[in-house]
């Protein structure tokens, strides 16, 4: 690593050095540390057009690149810890979470919160943490269905990550952290002209690792090692004064050893298998977290290249004409030991490449007409290869002997497995537009839709090691939507805004084409669309001088046809739909400059997430009460909150100042599997951040997790390859006899207490 590590450093070095003007450093000053967070109006284009966040009828989050500095937000998962009412699920780890906002989860498939990168939309969830040092400029975490102006998976949120624009003078960044277990994170940019008011550049560069946080008890090494590294680079072209081409790019490398998962002893049996003792078959309770971990070494590398081109032109009426494209290529392979102990009895490689392409055109009407307008058009284009090679000892064709027929009728033998080959198309156009008439100067509506065609198709190839048996599968479907939003908007003063808003979101079905364990069945292949209703009232508000901010609101989501991980017939893993769930809560934040100096920053959510209607017919083939009506969803927390104390002092007759920054984030406990026997813990995290700031410079020394909160990051329940292993191999006399067990409860180890220094320096 100290090799890399030395190369990435020169190379930074190199680049500055080139680019730094001759004539020293023309960029502007850091921003004095003692600014509290959000305390300057920020302006946010979640509507498409450049809005104060304080105007906009949405619950919305915004955190300017200063803002992620001073809160030492690196990755998606410390970006959830500073939002109210949103997490991230690290279901098999952090590269696979998934994004929850306002109770509307998800555990399998698509997400149900969109991501963007300068409006381009960003399928895979594995590249986003890296885009956080690629010359973001702010990020905008909207709340509720954005599905009339962004489609694409968004009807629980959208997550915007906006890039800087270059500046007319030359600007660098160098930015360096080192820490505890290893933790290095480098960053360095820069931007200026290369024709003078015509012709811009910016460059970029992250690269960050850390050692393991666990070790790996058969090798002895490090679990969980990381390292990543990511190019950006961009181009804006400005011809005239109406016009703007801006072109950007990233890659990025990633390679990180095998997560801390291991699966905990079941405590509870619910019913027996003939010819086999007694064995406990899930577990319930809170799940603890593991800490022991003896797997065959796996890992996980991705490769990911991003391409934009953002195109603007004003025209003579105030109109702007605008084109986005967008261009991503993924490569992931992993590599787990997916019964998760020292014994190889399964292990599963999965290879992904994905492209997706997109293209949006719209025209904006002015923003100072009593009557504002929108219009575009969108199309999006996704391509995918998935291979799994799923290799399994003791899950054999015994047990349908022992088990009701289909239970596991179709799975391989003794020394098998099953390999598949997936093929992924969709293809979709849409039609999108907002009006926004202010019928005095005090009263608003807002009208959006948005009509969407997409087609998907799907070519799988499923094969059984040792019999040999294929299974190919081929299909295709259209699915059409429209999904329109109603907001109003009144200013009973005007720092102060009260709003209602009633949207419809929808997200499309399709195929279950990834196996995980077991087979598919011909009956399991389709799930249809779900769709949620969600209606909202809110408020944003300032007052002392603009010392006291406060937005709140209150919604209530009527949600149809989740879609939700369920166990097939043949125990394979996939997406299904449930009858009908409600979710329903409130959210606060507030800011507070108690003086000039300190300044207090709050937020807590309320969210009651449940089945109303839902059958998991999988729970009475293991003797259970297949009926989740009125069951809390998973990986909801029904109360979660957060708190910040910023203080700054000035020294040195006012040269230095010294900033203190203290953070807590609590969520309570949280349903890990569907019947909610198991649950997470309440977790509670603490933070903190202290330095010194000067000129171009600061320093700052950090803590993370002071509580060493020790609570089971997230649970997840999948068959267990060894239990059912030991059963099979049992029955054949191959070793003594065992229970059978049909789950295993996977728990995932929590980050430690970590600690470290980061400096800054701005030219």
């Amino acid at each position: 690593m100290q090799s890399r590590l030395m190369r990435i450093m020169l190379n930074s070095a190199a680049a500055m050095a080139i680019l730094a003007p001759a004539g020293g450093a023309l960029g502007q000053t850091a921003q004095d540390s003692g600014q509290a967070l959000h305390e300057e109006t920020i302006t946010v284009t979640t509507r498409k057009r450049e809005e104060s966040i304080q105007d906009v009828p949405i619950a919305i989050e915004a955190f300017t690149a200063e803002d992620l500095y001073q809160a030492g937000i690196t990755d998606t998962d410390e970006l959830a810890f500073h939002t109210t009412g949103f997490t991230m699920a690290p279901l098999f780890g952090g590269d696979a979470a998934t994004p929850v906002i306002r109770g509307l989860s998800t555990t399998i498939g698509e997400p149900n919160v969109g991501f963007f990168v300068d409006g381009v939309y960003q399928s895979s969830r594995l590249a986003m943490e890296a885009l956080l040092g690629a010359q973001i400029a702010r990020i905008e975490v909207a709340k509720g269905p954005q599905s009339a102006l962004y489609g694409r998976n968004t009807f629980a949120g959208a997550i915007n990550y906006v890039t800087k624009e270059p500046a007319n003078t030359y600007e660098a960044t160098l930015e360096a952290t080192g820490g505890s277990d290893g933790i290095y994170d480098l960053r360095a940019s820069a931007s200026g002209p290369l024709v003078q008011d015509k012709l811009f550049f910016q460059l970029g560069l992250v690269a960050n690792g850390r050692d393991g946080f666990y070790k790996n008890q058969l090798t002895g090494k490090d679990l969980d090692k990381r390292e990543t590294e990511v190019y950006a680079g961009g181009l804006t072209l400005t011809p005239n004064d109406r016009a703007k081409i801006t072109f950007r790019v990233s890659y990025e490398d990633t390679s990180d050893g095998d997560d801390p998962l291991a699966f905990i002893p079941n405590n509870a049996d619910f019913f027996s298998v003939s010819r086999l003792p007694p064995a406990n078959q899930v577990f319930e309770g809170e799940l603890p977290a593991p800490t022991s971990f003896a797997v065959t070494p796996g890992g996980k590398d991705r490769q990911n290249l991003s391409m934009s081109l953002n195109a603007s032109y004003d025209l003579d009426n105030g109109y702007t004409l605008t084109s986005v494209t967008g261009f991503n290529d993924l490569d992931f392979l992993r590599r787990v030991d997916n019964d998760y102990e020292a014994r190889q009895i399964a292990f599963l490689t999965n290879q992904v490449n994905q492209q997706e392409l997109s293209q949006e055109f719209r025209i904006t009407s002015p923003g100072t007409d009593r009557v504002r307008w929108m219009a575009g058009t969108y199309y999006y284009h996704f391509y995918g290869t998935t291979r799994n090679d799923d290799r399994r000892v003791g899950t054999l064709t015994v047990l349908p002997t022992i088990l009701p027929p289909p239970v596991l009728a179709s799975l391989a033998g003794i020394a098998g497995g099953l390999n598949s080959t997936t093929k992924e198309n969709t293809d979709s156009i849409a039609v999108f537009g907002n009006v926004q008439a202010d019928v005095t100067d005090r009263f608003n509506i807002s009208i959006s839709g948005r009509w969407t065609s997409e087609r998907k198709s799907v070519a799988v190839l499923d094969i059984v090691q040792l019999t040999g048996a294929p299974g190919f599968f081929a299909g295709k479907r259209r699915f059409k939507n429209f999904q329109p939003k109603l907001t109003l908007t009144w200013h009973p003063a005007d720092n102060w805004m009260l709003y209602a808003s009633a949207a419809k979101g929808e997200k499309t079905g399709g195929f279950n084409v990834i196996t995980t364990s077991g087979l598919v069945a011909p009956d399991e292949r389709t799930y249809n669309p779900e769709k949620a209703y969600n209606y909202e009232l809110g408020t944003k508000g300032a007052w002392l001088d603009g010392a006291l901010q406060i937005d709140a609101d209150v919604f209530y989501i009527d949600w149809k046809n989740q879609i939700v991980r369920a166990l097939g017939k043949n125990f394979a893993t996939l997406n299904a739909n449930a009858g009908k769930t409600t979710s329903k809560g409130f959210e606060l934040d507030m800011t507070a400059h108690l003086s000039d100096r300190i300044t207090f920053e709050g937020g807590l959510a309320y969210t009651d997430s449940a089945y109303d209607k839902y059958t998991f017919g999988t729970l009475a083939a293991v003797g259970l009460n297949p009926v989740l009506d009125g069951t809390r969803l998973q990986y909801v927390s029904k109360w979660s909150g957060n708190a910040a104390l910023s203080f700054v002092q000035p020294l040195a007759n006012g040269n230095v100042d010294w900033h203190t920054r203290l953070e807590v984030a609590y969520q309570s406990n949280q349903s890990a599997v569907q019947p909610a026997l198991a649950y997470t813990g309440a977790r509670t995290l603490g933070n903190i951040r202290s330095g010194f700031s000067w000129d171009r410079y600061d320093i700052t020394f950090w803590g993370k997790n002071l509580f060493k909160d020790k609570s089971a990051a997230n649970g997840v329940f999948l068959p267990n390859p060894a239990r059912r292993s030991d059963a099979v191999l049992g029955l054949v006399g191959i070793q003594p006899v065992a229970g059978f067990e049909a789950f295993g409860a996977l728990s995932l180890a929590p980050d430690p207490r970590t600690w470290g220094v980061t400096a800054r320096a701005q030219f």
